[in-house]
């Protein structure tokens, strides 16, 4: 079943062409590499991956993010302003009895000049969709990764730690039990992984690798999942670092966590935040300054009653996103039924894929995309 209504259709059709959208056809099947290494583990390990002709692991597309991105490097100028309409399946397996298949529709943009009104227009633009696709109005959630970021940045957290707590982030209660460890010392799990990382504390990261490889080869067993001897090895030296640092300032923590603890309406919020950072010395910085210029954006932007309440501990669970991100829910509905973010780095991550003489740091982008499966069923 697609969940695609030909009223749907028709509705998607004259919003995207609203915006400019140019409606692009994405392939279904990629390297599964792009996946692996760029979109997050909650995806990562609900991926349909099976090896090539060549043995090489390929995956169903879980998403449409990445694909757009991937079709914008290859096929226009980069530095152009680009909106791209994307409709049809995505894969990903579940642990229910539902199908892997859903359908969704999205929109993802690019612009050299993007600022905060880029934001405010796609979450304006994702409102109105879900509005008129299923004659209901949601309630939407904000968060903003580049706030926790600054925040972390400016408490000095250990590098392998922030780089854990932001991939972290969204999650509350593994948040949560990561900085207890960082707080308590010493690693959560005592099993024979752990146990090999404090052996190779402090060895060549080559000389890591060979170990790694060898253990693997007297095992008889091949890396899977699409992660390299390499990946396994750096994942590791990483458990190691992570407790080599654990100890650390229980008032940081304690100030990551009041941090955490804030939200509210767009105004509330914001007072919440400014008050926070006055207090704490202003390590929020310029992140802040935007948010405040987002906060206006938004409420100039958006024409919904849809109710907004800001999150500080909120974040889609996906890699690449930068900054700026939202979900769209019905009242009394667990998941939901849109969301979307700022990726502004992952342009530059993929331009090697794409040629590897292209350099390309990072350029605003921000995309969104609708279940439509679950518009479905709300109107059931």
């Amino acid at each position: 079943m697609t969940y695609m209504t030909d009223a749907m259709r028709a509705e998607l059709t004259e919003q995207f062409a609203a915006v400019g959208a140019t409606a692009i056809d994405l392939p279904v099947l990629f390297h599964a590499d792009v996946f692996v290494d760029l979109i997050g583990e909650d995806i990562r390990r609900r991926l349909y991956v099976a090896p090539g002709a060549n043995g090489e692991a390929m995956a169903l597309r879980p998403e449409f993010t990445i694909p757009a991105c991937l079709h914008h490097l290859s096929s226009a100028p980069i530095d152009q302003v680009a909106n791209y309409a994307c409709v049809g399946p995505v894969f990903r397996q579940r642990g229910d009895d539902l199908p892997g298949e859903s359908w969704q529709a999205g929109l993802e943009q690019f612009d050299p000049e993007g600022g905060v009104s880029f934001d405010a227009n796609s979450l304006t633009g994702a409102l109105k969709l879900v509005e008129s696709l299923s004659n209901r109005t949601p309630i939407v959630t904000i968060g903003d990764n580049a706030l926790f970021s600054a925040l972390l940045t400016a408490l000095e957290t250990p590098t392998v730690w922030q780089r854990r707590l932001e991939g972290a982030f969204g999650d509350r209660t593994l948040l949560d039990k990561m900085l207890k460890r960082l707080a308590q010392g010493g690693a959560d799990d005592q099993d024979a992984s752990a146990g090999l990382a404090r052996i190779l504390e402090g060895k060549d990261p080559a000389a890591v690798r060979d170990a790694v490889e060898e253990m693997l080869d007297i095992a008889g067993l091949a890396a899977v999942g699409g992660r390299s001897v390499g990946d396994i090895a750096e994942r590791y030296m990483e458990k190691a670092e992570l407790a080599a640092n654990a100890g650390w300032d229980a008032g940081k923590i304690d100030t990551i966590s009041r941090y955490l603890a804030i939200s509210g309406s767009l105004d509330d919020s914001l007072s919440q935040l400014q008050a926070f950072d006055a207090a704490e010395g202003n390590p929020l910085g310029g992140a802040l300054s935007q948010f405040a210029e987002r906060v206006d954006a938004i409420k100039a932007s958006v024409a919904s009653d849809a109710p907004i309440c800001f999150k500080a501990d909120f974040g889609r669970r996906l890699d690449y996103y930068s900054g700026f991100n939202y979900e769209l829910n019905f009242e009394g509905e667990a998941s939901p039924v849109a969301g979307g973010g700022r990726y502004d780095r992952l342009l530059g991550l993929l331009a090697p894929r794409v040629d590897a003489n292209l350099s390309l740091e990072a350029l605003p982008a921000i995309g969104f995309v609708i279940w439509l499966d679950r518009l479905n069923k709300a109107e059931g």
